[in-house]
């Protein structure tokens, strides 16, 4: 698939710093349990990857999208498409796909995960063994216009199913994370030297 070798994922876990020193322990912050949809038939090996990032994972019956994090269900949800799925979703199965993003659409923290970099979108799919008509600017104008009418982040990711779920453990670890400094009336910063 590539020339290239990928820098691994840090072994780290997710620094969260005050004045300075990681509170991480201090504070008691968990790591995700991330919940994965009973309709998901190749999950991500998110935990197996990433238990420096990733708690745990379930499986559970999730109303939108194909990943959530435990106590979040009812505001985050991950969406992940292969290239071929979200090329089918953008023209064979059109209606279902757009009235999928609008659910996606209502929740505070949302994401669609694309498994291919917009490059592959952009190359003519039979490059890919993908023999469809649907033309690349066809496909990537829709998931523009979802983007921007929904609200809901494209994120580009990579064939490469390593990275693909290095980059979906990662969004959900800060997601959650993040969430978590709220909700125990921390600011919603992981280190505030730069406020980041």
């Amino acid at each position: 698939m590539s020339d290239f070798d990928f820098v691994p994922a840090t072994s780290s876990r997710l620094g969260v710093m005050r004045n300075g020193s990681r509170v991480l322990r201090e504070w008691k912050i968990p790591k995700p349990v991330v919940l994965v949809d009973t309709r998901e038939q190749m999950p991500l090996p998110l935990w197996e990857r990433h238990a420096n990032w990733i708690e745990g994972e379930k499986v559970a019956t999730l109303k939108t999208g194909d990943y959530s994090v435990e106590g979040m269900e009812k505001i985050l949800a991950l969406e992940r498409k292969s290239m071929a799925d979200v090329i089918a979703s953008t023209m064979v199965s059109r209606e279902r796909f757009i009235r999928n993003c609008g659910r996606l659409a209502k929740l505070k923290y949302k994401a669609l995960l694309i498994e291919a970099t917009y490059e592959d979108m952009k190359t003519p799919y039979y490059n890919f063994d993908l023999w469809t008509e649907a033309h690349p600017n066809a496909v990537v104008g829709t998931l523009d216009a979802i983007e921007v009418k929904f609200g809901i982040p494209i994120l580009y990711t990579s064939r490469n199913r390593d990275l693909a779920t290095e980059k979906a453990a990662s969004w959900l670890s800060k997601q959650f994370t993040y969430w978590w400094l709220e909700q125990h009336g921390h600011s919603r910063v992981l280190i505030d030297i730069d406020r980041l």
